[in-house]
């Protein structure tokens, strides 16, 4: 019982020590790496502790500040805390506040959660290469200063390093996704509901770089994407898409998806609103799109979606220049 003892005592303060040690170098090397990216103008934050003895480190981090390399995007919240098991150091768990903003140009998005939380294991190597992440939020509200907004019931992403570095596998889904302001009157202009709607998405991405530490300063780009299946519902339409899109190094996408759209006609109203297709043209679209629906049976609408030379059409029909990504 005597050795039971002495060895329990041991143990304990060799695991007080293997804490108080790693803990310290926890929180230099956050200190160390928000120092560098304060110092390259792309992070800023208030006080920075750790507790969590004996099992955990718990991070907390007060006024945290992201900012892009060019300066286009800005995000910022109250306070972030970052969880990991003291023998995993590499699996983190961060919880966000239920109030963030963000900065995209000019426009200003205020995001509200009833909860939101994320989880990512890195590599065990100097570069700390992501290996996997997910992330859920419930009660999801977005609010843009430009006139819109967006709601969810529960969203969930999730990513994972694919066959090579440079491989991203992700997957998301949206619950009961609701729009207002400027959508809003665009979805009832075109009939449509303004909720109710739900997203799902499974895709491989295919980066110029890996994710990593050096993420901050050298921002990813996408250079292509095998899009597996991509669903949206939205009241009676329901849009499935799949294809294969590359991206040039000017941001322009080369490809297909093949679309599956069901009650295009219900569809129809909302592309003539957002301006995808001329409202004076749009009564003959219609009748090559019913021409083209009889022979998939009316309701159903199958067409490739082509992105070529900088413009992209949808079967026939041309729709313009396409967007740079």
């Amino acid at each position: 019982m005597r050795a039971v003892i002495w060895l329990t005592a041991v143990f304990a303060i060799f695991y007080g020590g293997y804490w108080a040690v790693s803990s310290r170098a926890v929180l230099e090397g956050t200190e160390a790496a928000l120092a560098d990216l304060r110092a390259a103008g792309l992070a800023d934050y208030g006080a920075v502790t750790l507790e969590g003895f004996p099992s955990r480190f718990d991070l907390n981090m007060e006024r945290p500040e992201l900012v892009s390399a060019d300066g286009s995007v800005r995000w910022s919240a109250p306070s972030v805390q970052v969880h990991a098991l003291s023998y995993r150091p590499h699996h983190i768990i961060a919880v966000l506040p239920g109030d963030q903003s963000v900065r995209l140009g000019q426009e200003n998005i205020t995001i509200k959660s009833d909860d939101l939380r994320a989880s990512a294991v890195f590599g065990i190597d100097p570069d700390l290469p992501l290996r996997r992440a997910q992330s859920v939020g419930t009660g999801l509200a977005l609010t843009s200063d430009r006139g819109w907004g967006a709601a969810a019931r529960e969203a969930r992403f999730a990513t994972r390093e694919g066959a090579t570095a440079t491989e991203q596998e992700i997957g998301a889904e949206i619950f009961d996704l609701a729009l207002s302001g400027t959508p809003a009157d665009l979805l009832t202009k075109a009939g449509l509901p303004t909720g109710g709607g739900h997203l799902r998405l499974d895709a491989m991405l295919e980066l110029d770089h890996p994710l990593n530490r050096h993420v901050p300063a050298e921002p990813v780009r996408l250079t292509g994407a095998d899009i597996r299946s991509a669903e949206l519902s939205w009241g009676t339409v329901r849009l499935g898409a799949s294809g294969q899109i590359g991206i040039t190094a000017t941001g322009q996408p080369e490809g297909r998806l093949d679309l599956t759209i069901r009650d295009w006609r219900a569809a129809l109203p909302l592309v003539t609103a957002l301006g995808l297709i001329q409202p004076e043209t749009a009564p003959t679209v219609e009748k090559a799109l019913n021409g083209l629906a009889l022979l998939s049976g009316g309701q159903e609408l199958t067409l490739p979606l082509v992105f070529a030379d900088g413009r992209m059409s949808l079967g026939p029909i041309p729709l313009g220049p396409a967007p740079r990504l």
